[in-house]
């Protein structure tokens, strides 16, 4: 199934300085982690790299449709490992404020159901989204410089080695063992409610016997 993520954020800059930064698409890789290079090959076309999953690499190319000053910039892929499309919208708050707007389309992966549930547990693209809008935010507000930026381990990869660590013998032991004290835990409560209750009805007994 195809996915749609948004997200959006506010910048304190100018409309005119967030929108010039990311109308300049090679900007991109500099506060999107998982984009490793944007290189313009033709009128209103660029090559995309972008780092997948476990290292993978995907490819395409994508043309610009929509390029409105200090406003929008949209682009749809026009072939290659992925099918996307997407909108950026800049909206001016005032002198020194922009809300910048997201949407983003992803067509269904390879390898059908089985390959989109694999692709979701690996990498979140709206947690990636929130990510580099917040990398960008960053830049523009000049809280950190592009470089110190990249050394940002994205949340892709952050996803990658937490499934890799759960799904590894140390991290399968670590699972069985709380698995196991919570199981424990719920016998030895479920055991403590049955001795209250027999204790009681020892009391109702000696109670019976008085009279």
């Amino acid at each position: 199934m195809a996915q749609r993520v948004e997200g959006n954020i506010e910048i304190q800059a100018s409309v005119e300085k967030v929108y010039g930064y990311w109308e300049t698409l090679e900007n991109l890789p500099r506060f999107m982690s998982n984009v490793e290079e944007v290189r313009p090959v033709g009128q209103g076309l660029t090559h995309w790299k972008i780092k997948g999953p476990f290292g993978a690499k995907v490819e395409f190319d994508a043309q610009t449709t929509r390029n409105e000053e200090n406003e929008a910039i949209a682009w749809n892929s026009t072939g290659g490992d992925v099918e996307t499309s997407g909108e950026v919208r800049f909206r001016s708050q005032g002198p020194n404020s922009t809300r910048v707007e997201v949407v983003m389309n992803y067509g269904d992966p390879p390898g059908g159901r089985a390959g989109e549930a694999a692709s979701r547990i690996v990498a979140n693209p709206k947690l990636q989204l929130e990510q580099d809008l917040k990398n960008f935010k960053d830049i523009m507000e000049e809280r950190a410089t592009p470089e110190e930026v990249q050394q940002r381990p994205s949340a892709a990869t952050l996803q990658s080695s937490l499934v890799a660590f759960l799904t590894s013998g140390a991290g399968l032991l670590i699972l069985g063992v709380v698995g196991l004290v919570v199981l424990l835990r719920r016998r030895s409560g479920g055991a403590a409610s049955h001795a209250g209750e027999g204790a009681g009805f020892r009391v109702i007994l000696e109670l019976g016997r008085k009279d």
